[in-house]
């Protein structure tokens, strides 16, 4: 069973998505390996026993050893990153909608391109269009 994607912070997320590039070793031993991906290792040392306890990490060699995810937290990575882009495709299809009522034709194309990397959100795409200015602090 996976876990619900609301039950994990943003670091959790951001460590399980380092963690799929590839093992890590032990947040005591390589602080730094931690630092480098812009994680901060004293955090990550606070939430490592919980992300073991629910099954999403392993540290088979104990705990001076690697940091690896399962299969399990694998595939709830894959499962908030897939809610993540299907919350994102939705509200590009919205968007679609503020398009087919006229807007111009560069400005919507910014906005879109905006709105589907995930830079804006929908109301910031549908301002751009609406105003002819800057829908958020991305332009």
């Amino acid at each position: 069973m996976l876990l619900p994607g609301d039950q994990l912070s943003p670091l959790h997320h951001h460590l399980l998505r380092e963690l799929d590039l590839g093992d890590l070793p032990a947040p005591d031993t390589s602080p730094e390996s931690y630092t480098a991906r812009g994680l901060d290792p004293d955090a990550v040392r606070d939430v490592l026993p919980f992300l073991k306890w629910t099954g999403l990490v392993e540290r088979p060699d104990g705990d001076g050893g690697t940091v690896r995810l399962t299969p399990l937290g694998a595939a709830t990575r894959l499962d908030a990153e897939c809610d993540g882009l299907a919350e994102r495709l939705g509200a590009v299809v919205s968007f679609a909608d503020t398009i087919s009522r006229g807007a111009a034709p560069r400005l919507a194309a910014h906005a879109l391109r905006c709105l589907a990397d995930g830079t804006w959100t929908l109301e910031q795409a549908e301002a751009h269009v609406r105003t002819g200015g800057p829908g958020g602090d991305a332009s």
